[in-house]
């Protein structure tokens, strides 16, 4: 059996993860042919996180790194992707605005042949105008900058193959900007359409 890492980075989400992992779990048994390691790594959080999640490791495999102190989203994500063990991982937030459902079509896609799984959003509930113009210009000055095809709408929820992980550490990234890197380290890679949730909690 195959084994996928799934790679969270959080802050104060103590209202959050039963939820988050159950509704991953539930999704990765429905493959039938995929094992699975929660991987969490801890952004200095302040409230009740870490003790829920010491709790939830009696029922799930889930993996706690914390953090000396507030590094930062990406940093985090790196520190989760350097001590994984997984042929593939699934980078997600932990705010459940990325729905857990999708993972079992991100598999299907990997079994396929593919080897990143990037998500791209058709709609962002919960977010204001406002974000999204500035969003939307963001992207555009990224792409006028740089040489790879970063496309609108398309986060850090993905799925990246071994292979592709390797390479994407071989380059020794302090902070990385995962979802450009993701792009640019080439590989098979493919598109999964969704709507993006407002922030649960």
């Amino acid at each position: 059996m195959k084994l996928i890492s799934f790679v969270f980075s959080f802050r104060n989400e103590e209202k959050n993860l039963k939820n988050l992992i159950d509704r991953v779990y539930k999704a990765v048994k429905k493959t039938g042919s995929w094992d699975y390691e929660f991987i969490f790594v801890n952004d200095d959080s302040t409230d009740s996180s870490e003790k829920i999640l010491l709790e939830l490791q009696k029922d799930y495999k889930i993996k706690l790194i914390n953090m000396s102190r507030r590094f930062g989203t990406n940093p985090c994500v790196l520190a989760g992707f350097e001590n994984c063990s997984g042929d593939c991982i699934i980078y997600m937030d932990s705010d459940l605005q990325d729905p857990p459902e999708l993972i079992t079509k991100l598999i299907q896609e990997h079994e396929k042949g593919y080897d990143i799984v990037h998500t791209r959003r058709t709609k962002r509930l919960g977010e204001s105008k406002t974000k999204l113009f500035f969003t939307n210009i963001a992207y555009s000055i990224i792409n006028n900058l740089s040489d790879i095809d970063l496309q609108k709408d398309v986060g850090d929820f993905k799925l990246i193959s071994r292979k592709a992980l390797d390479k994407i550490l071989e380059q020794k990234e302090y902070n990385p900007y995962i979802r450009g890197l993701s792009v640019w380290v080439g590989f098979n890679q493919t598109y999964v359409d969704y709507v993006r949730e407002a922030r649960e909690a």
